[in-house]
């Protein structure tokens, strides 16, 4: 005879939660390491590299001023030349 009419395991409902919690975790996680291994999540950057050397972004920076018309190629030869000139005067001092 069953005395508890079913009601005895009530409280399984929290094991498959947490179990569901953690399911769900996961496949954030694994969203968020594949979003960054292909290089998407760089935000409104524009996948710009912030944690390069400022020499590096100085000419990265340069070089999206020539592409959007900023500067003439002469313009840009000029200060690239000037950033080169400020490189090779840090490594000599």
């Amino acid at each position: 005879m069953v005395w508890n009419h079913g009601f005895g395991a009530w409280w399984m409902w929290i094991p498959g939660l947490l179990l569901m919690a953690l399911v769900v975790a996961a496949i954030v996680v694994l969203i968020v390491l594949l979003t960054r291994s292909t290089g998407q999540g760089r935000g409104w950057t524009g996948g710009m590299d912030h944690g390069a050397p400022p020499h590096d972004r100085a000419r990265q920076l340069l070089e999206e001023r020539l592409v959007r018309g900023e500067v003439t190629p002469q313009q840009y030869r000029e200060l690239l030349e000037t950033l080169e000139s400020g490189r090779r005067g840090r490594s000599e001092s």
